[in-house]
């Protein structure tokens, strides 16, 4: 019978070489595999893109051109057109004074608060800061055709009307829509046109509010230029027509005002430097509203 010879104890099995090599080749891959396989680094926060630069001229030098020629020629003629929210359309002639730090206006025209209502007739005049308003709409006192609205009154006719008279104000004097914020004005574009027959260039300004806001003069500018940008509004658009004195000949302006809506205005400018006399209407002539709401007026029969 064969003699069976016995397997040497020392000699690997197959199990434990299997066991070895697979051990064995873990062990190269994590120490060279793993080098070339290794986790790509954290990405880092790419550099934020660069502003792209306004690359639209400043309205400085234009402005402070126009600026200096109305202070020059102090006076003028006005036609006034638009929508003064929910005063109703404004359609009138006037008379603009310019002083050093503002302007005093008079005019004559009329309103048409709706659609269902005739135009009615409507005096108007801003003196030193102080508006009066005359209309058959709004009888204060017997005998007292004038209502009198101070921008900074607390009574409630004020706080609802004088807003909106700041602004027929404001759209006939560029100076207090300009004057202090010229550098953080953009000409958007500007093109050849006509007012009334007459060559002039029409200019698209447009300011930054944010910026305008840290450099305008007066503190009831700063705040509204601050609120829009707060609001997101980058931007707010003018028109302005220029003739070739360099004098405007129309501007055109629009704007969110507080209790009126949105109103929009647009003056033309005819005889700088003429004669201009505006006085506030007679003390007994002036009334005002008791406190509350304005009384719903019927127009004339």
């Amino acid at each position: 019978m064969p003699r069976v010879r016995a397997r040497s104890r020392t000699a690997p099995t197959h199990s434990a070489m299997a066991r070895s090599t697979t051990a064995l080749t873990a062990g190269l891959l994590f120490l060279f595999g793993s080098a070339g396989c290794a986790p790509p680094p954290a990405p880092q926060p790419s550099a934020p893109a660069a502003a792209h630069p306004d690359l639209r001229p400043s309205a400085a030098p234009l402005l402070g051109d126009v600026l200096q020629r109305i202070n020059e020629r102090g006076s003028v003629r006005s036609t006034v057109r638009g929508d003064l929210g929910f005063v109703g359309e404004l359609a009138g002639e006037g008379l603009v004074r310019y002083a050093h730090d503002h302007a005093d206006v008079t005019l004559q025209g009329t309103t048409k608060p709706n659609a269902g209502q005739p135009p009615q007739p409507v005096d108007l005049a801003l003196i030193d800061g102080v508006g009066y308003l005359k209309s058959p709409l709004l009888q204060p006192e017997p005998g007292k055709p004038w209502l009198r609205l101070a921008a900074d009154g607390t009574d409630f006719a004020a706080k609802l009307l004088a807003p909106a008279l700041g602004h027929v104000q404001d759209s006939t004097d560029p100076r207090a829509t300009f004057t202090g914020i010229e550098s953080a004005t953009k000409i958007e574009s500007s093109a050849p046109d006509q007012v009334d027959g007459a060559p002039a260039t029409r200019y698209s300004l447009r300011v930054l509010t944010a910026e305008a806001a840290d450099t305008a003069p007066a503190e009831q500018q700063r705040t509204r230029l601050r609120s829009a940008a707060d609001a997101g509004r980058g931007e707010i658009g003018y028109e302005l027509w220029v003739d070739e004195r360099g004098l405007p000949v129309k501007f055109a302006a629009s704007q969110k005002v507080a209790q009126a809506g949105q109103v929009s205005l647009t003056s033309t400018y005819r005889d700088w430097g003429t004669p201009a006399e505006i006085t506030a209407p007679p003390a007994e002539e002036v009334g005002a509203f008791p406190n509350g709401p304005l009384p719903q007026a019927q127009p004339p029969r």
